[in-house]
């Protein structure tokens, strides 16, 4: 295995995200995906939407990722509100930031 690559203990294969930003490649990719719809359409995409652009079946997924980026200080979720999802400046360095093989 190269060095800078490991496995995590969920079968996901890390490396610089997970080490300089305690996230995984996936999360990292998620965000990117996040500051650009934001960026393009000044306002957040709905979690249809986001399920829709990443190909995922289900949105579960997109509640997972985005609640475990909130709990990790990447996001900020605004109670009781549609479409009400913010990237922190924490969040921000990551969307800029190219992971590698990505």
């Amino acid at each position: 295995m190269p060095k800078g690559i490991r496995i995590l203990n969920d079968g996901i294969v890390g490396g610089i995200a997970v080490k300089e930003f305690g996230i995984t490649p996936k999360q990292a990719k998620f965000l990117r995906f996040l500051a650009n719809f934001i960026d393009q359409n000044g306002y957040t995409p709905s979690y249809e939407e986001m399920k829709q652009v990443l190909n995922y079946r289900s949105k579960s997924r997109i509640h997972a990722f985005v609640h475990s980026l909130k709990n990790r200080g990447y996001l900020r979720l605004i109670p009781y509100m549609k479409r009400s999802i913010m990237i922190t400046p924490k969040g921000r360095k990551i969307s800029i930031t190219r992971v590698p093989g990505k």
